[in-house]
């Protein structure tokens, strides 16, 4: 890799259906590419929306030809990709998943959710432990929304030995609003549990969040993805309520 590298953050419209979504993100990828990123980082359940309808798109020959669309998109535009998909497991399991696929469109491996909420329990399967993967020269790891206030259990199986040099970065894909007093609060607690993960693990942060929900679309709040340094700074901030797409220079 030349250079510093230059990552995209995604902040993209959510629709009702598989194909809206993948169309997104097929879209997301090119625009990316076109504004010179090599990877880019899109939100948690990208490639379906995170909706009530979700159930409803859970069938796996259709998700299986819509991860091989967007590896072939990597593939031909040369840029890495995360993103967040369901992976259906045995038993009927459910994954709520971060998928790494490199420019070469092949898949490097996914990090399954593990700190679910109560309602997400009630679907979701939870995770296990996690580890970084190598992806264009960088050493990368995700941590879904909520997940940001679990730090006492991710900083023990997040820690780097001192000789690897990689560039780590960690991925944020979120569906967080301050809608109101108590979503703040909840929100600032996450932007803290991001930066503390930036200074122990001297990362940076890229949050991918979804600018609206279709469950509540007269919420408000949403969207205002941050990018945080190593030393735990915000060094940027996404429009709020509103789509996005922002290429960072990682140092």
């Amino acid at each position: 890799m030349r250079g510093r590298p230059r990552w995209a953050v995604s902040q993209p419209c959510m629709h009702w259906t598989l194909q809206g979504n993948l169309a997104e993100t097929l879209a997301t990828l090119e625009a990316a590419a076109a504004a010179g990123a090599e990877g880019c980082v899109c939100t948690e359940l990208a490639l379906t929306g995170f909706h009530r309808r979700l159930p409803e798109l859970l069938d796996a020959t259709a998700l299986v030809d819509a991860e091989a669309q967007v590896r072939a998109a990597c593939q031909r535009l040369g840029i890495a990709a995360v993103l967040g998909v369901p992976t259906l497991g045995e038993g009927g399991a459910v994954f709520n998943s971060h998928l790494y696929i490199d420019a070469a469109g092949r898949e490097l491996g996914r990090v399954h959710k593990r700190g679910l909420t109560d309602s997400e329990a009630s679907f979701f399967t939870r995770g296990g432990a996690r580890c970084w993967t190598a992806i264009g020269g960088l050493l990368a790891t995700s941590v879904l929304c909520r997940e940001m206030l679990d730090i006492e259990a991710l900083l023990p199986e997040l820690r780097v030995p001192v000789a690897d040099a990689r560039l780590r970065v960690i991925f944020w894909p979120s569906y967080i609003a301050e809608s109101d007093a108590e979503q703040t609060a909840l929100c600032q607690a996450y932007r803290a549990g991001a930066e503390v993960l930036a200074r122990e693990l001297d990362a940076w942060v890229l949050q991918s969040n979804w600018p609206v929900a279709l469950n509540a679309p007269e919420q408000r709040g949403f969207g205002a993805g941050v990018v945080i340094a190593p030393g735990g700074g915000c060094v940027q901030t996404l429009p709020r309520d509103a789509a996005a797409l922002a290429v960072v220079e990682l140092a």
